[in-house]
């Protein structure tokens, strides 16, 4: 099944399997994190984690977290932590944006 990269809030590596998850669901996809990563180049996602990237288009708030991380909260309502070795590269999209998210994942 294709999910539109449009839809698709973030994506996490979960036992050696990756999901995509949209808004009221999450679908596995056959491709590898770094894979992933790779296609979705210059569209709006950024790694967050060792095991997640996120799309900036679908963050509504950002807080500093413990440890000198953050927290995004997400516009469904979930929040994703950004580790601290990715802040400053989280930092750098937000202010310098890529061209919107399109396509198919």
């Amino acid at each position: 099944m294709e999910v539109p990269v449009v839809d698709v809030f973030y994506a996490e590596s979960v036992d050696n399997r990756v999901f995509l998850y949209t808004a009221k669901e999450s679908f596995g996809v056959r491709m590898k994190l770094y894979e992933l990563e790779e296609k979705l180049r210059g569209r709006s996602f950024i790694r967050v984690q060792k095991s997640t990237l996120l799309n900036l288009m679908k963050i509504e708030g950002i807080k500093p977290a413990l440890g000198g991380r953050y927290s995004a909260m997400l516009k469904n309502g979930e929040e994703i932590l950004i580790s601290r070795k990715y802040v400053t590269d989280l930092k750098n999209a937000l202010i310098n944006p890529g061209p919107k998210a399109g396509g198919k994942a």
